[in-house]
């Protein structure tokens, strides 16, 4: 890349540019960074417009203006390198009143078991990037409690939060709420009273929606209605997610509906309830393109206003038309998903007219013809976990169609763990009961770059991969990198190869293939080009740059200026992925400087 030698008019040019580039409605607002100098809690009484306390009190002066033209929510950003593990944990509720964008980068936050985390009285609240757990409230709303107000969340995840009353997760009230690719999970709504909605309870007014998609809720439990989500009132659209291994004490294990409920391309697996353990509907309810299967006490109860395209596996809530198995397999990972096996009768027989394009990762569904369920089968797609899924799954079927409705018997066996026993040149360390490690050929391995490169071997490493990580070992010379199983098509990423004597090791903190290249495998343009995820990554810039649509692209979305520190998620060899006020693109490595998280 050339850099150009700027004139001081051509300066103001660039700044102009920027400056135009700015979405309008943030122009005016504060950008606060949570660091050592400035806490959270301050951060977030800065937004507010309120005076900070000490201590950590330096932090930016929010936007706290009244006049009409200084609008837009002021941006926290959390920036504690040093933080331990990566956690804040709060000894106070944080309050919303104003509007706010809290970017986790990553973050935890942990409310201790004793405090809400949120607390959004007639404010706007934006999260990104950001896991909420241990929420605590002795009324409604364990994590996250919005009334009058606001409430939109992506990419972040809310868990084992708890309340005494109604929405462990969230409790919503007179507000908008957006959830996208986003995980609610191993939430608890209540003790001794009976109590509802323990990943989301909404209350909606006339005008008020709840949005979810690409989303995923898990192993919520409520000692009334409604584990997953609880819909009092208003209108909810649902699309691409999934509900799997809630469990309601009454009605709805998954979901209880009591608004206006649409529900397109959604999976809702193995909850559980004394009625209606997927779905318990008590008011206007459309479910399309759907799969409801091995629920407990029915898969749906009620009266459905549309049913079009859906396989309900027990027939329940009058449903004739697709009865069979699905044939689902459920893989690791936030959000909940599952994916369909080769043969499943939900692949192909979606109904034309409400297929959605993408699914619930974000994948192109086929025009004009989709697969039932939130996950959109894909012939290859993750074959070693499907194969070990299917390994360690005995499934007894019924012997005919006639009989299908009452669905199929399984029997999930817990394996053996097989790291201690691979070939020898190859260790594994780090492995717990539920971890399994297995040797793979080129059909295993089914990346047909590393297939025709050649590679020395290759190993898959899934089921249950501790927080601490696993480290594989290999006697031999070369770089080890690993094919991403949460991606598709599986990603490479590069890992970061130490010699211990005459072994090669990396460290592996997720499912995948570890496989073993020769050292000049990193030089060559795949390589070059692998995508690698980043986390607490900040680049600054050190000349002028322009933001391509892609890595080296032709198009130029946006011109930087220097000394301009921005987040990056995503890295190649020689490009960072960064996102200027909602201007995705790539800017060049070799005109940035970053923190080691870069690496």
């Amino acid at each position: 890349m050339i850099r150009p030698r700027l004139k001081s008019k051509h300066i103001w040019l660039f700044l102009v540019t920027a400056l135009l580039l700015l979405p309008l409605g943030r122009a005016l607002a504060a950008d606060i960074t949570v660091d050592e100098d400035c806490s959270l809690y301050n951060a977030v009484l800065s937004a507010n417009g309120e005076e900070q306390v000490e201590p950590l009190n330096s932090c930016e002066d929010g936007d706290d203006a009244v006049d009409a033209e200084q609008t837009g929510a002021d941006t926290i950003t959390i920036d504690l390198t040093g933080t331990e593990e990566g956690t804040i944990t709060l000894t106070s509720t944080l309050s919303i009143t104003s509007e706010v964008i809290v970017d986790g980068a990553g973050f935890v936050i942990n409310g201790d078991d004793s405090y809400q985390i949120f607390n959004v009285d007639g404010g706007s609240l934006e999260v990104m990037n950001l896991t909420m757990t241990a929420g605590s409230s002795e009324a409604n709303g364990g994590a996250i409690y919005v009334s009058n107000g606001s409430l939109s969340m992506n990419n972040s995840v809310i868990s084992n939060s708890a309340s005494a009353s109604h929405g462990a997760g969230i409790y919503a009230e007179a507000s908008d709420i957006v959830i996208t690719n986003s995980a609610i999970s191993a939430n608890t709504a209540g003790t001794d009273e009976a109590v509802s909605g323990a990943g989301i309870y909404f209350i909606g007014g006339e005008e008020n929606s709840l949005l979810i998609d690409k989303s995923g809720f898990d192993s919520n439990s409520a000692t009334d209605d409604g584990a997953g989500l609880y819909v009092n009132s208003g209108i909810a659209t649902i699309t691409n997610t999934s509900f799997a291994e809630n469990s309601a004490a009454d009605k709805g294990g998954a979901i209880y509906n009591a608004g206006t409920a649409t529900l397109t391309h959604v999976t809702i697996v193995d909850n559980s309830a004394e009625t209606g353990g997927g779905i318990y509907d008590n008011a206007l309810l459309h479910l399309y393109n759907s799969i409801l299967s091995g629920n407990i006490k029915e898969d749906c109860s009620g009266t459905l206003n549309s049913n079009i395209g859906n396989l309900i596996q027990d027939g329940s809530c009058g449903h004739e038309e697709l009865v069979k198995d699905p044939m689902l397999l459920k893989l690791a990972g936030l959000p909940v998903y599952y994916v369909l096996q080769e043969a499943s009768p939900a692949i192909d027989s979606g109904n034309t007219g409400k297929c959605l394009l993408e699914d619930q990762r974000g994948l192109a569904r086929l025009e004009g013809l989709c697969d039932i369920g939130a996950s959109e089968y894909l012939a290859g797609s993750f074959a070693f976990q499907i194969q070990s899924a299917v390994a360690n799954t005995a499934t007894t079927d019924t012997e005919d169609d006639s009989t299908a409705s009452s669905g199929s018997q399984t029997v999930r066996a817990t394996a053996t763990p097989t790291c201690e026993s691979l070939p020898a040149g190859v260790t594994v360390t780090g492995y717990v009961s539920g971890t399994q490690c297995q040797e793979r050929d080129a059909a295993g391995v089914g990346n047909q770059v590393i297939i025709d490169y050649g590679f020395k071997k290759a190993i898959d490493l899934w089921g249950y991969v501790p927080e601490s990580g696993l480290r594989i070992c290999f006697q031999d010379t070369g770089t080890i990198i690993l094919l991403d199983a949460a991606t598709s098509p599986r990603t490479i990423i590069p890992l970061s190869t130490a010699t211990d004597g005459d072994w090669r090791c990396a460290d592996v903190d997720r499912e995948g293939t570890a496989v073993l290249m020769n050292q000049d495998f990193l030089s060559t343009e795949a390589a070059a080009n692998a995508e690698v995820p980043l986390t607490d990554c900040t680049v600054t810039t050190t000349d002028i740059l322009n933001v391509r649509n892609e890595p080296a692209g032709d198009t130029v979305l946006a011109v930087l200026l220097n000394d301009v520190s921005l987040s990056s998620s995503t890295r190649t060899a020689a490009w960072f992925k960064i996102d200027y006020y909602g201007i995705v693109g790539w800017i060049s490595a070799d005109y940035v400087t970053t923190t080691d998280t870069c690496q």
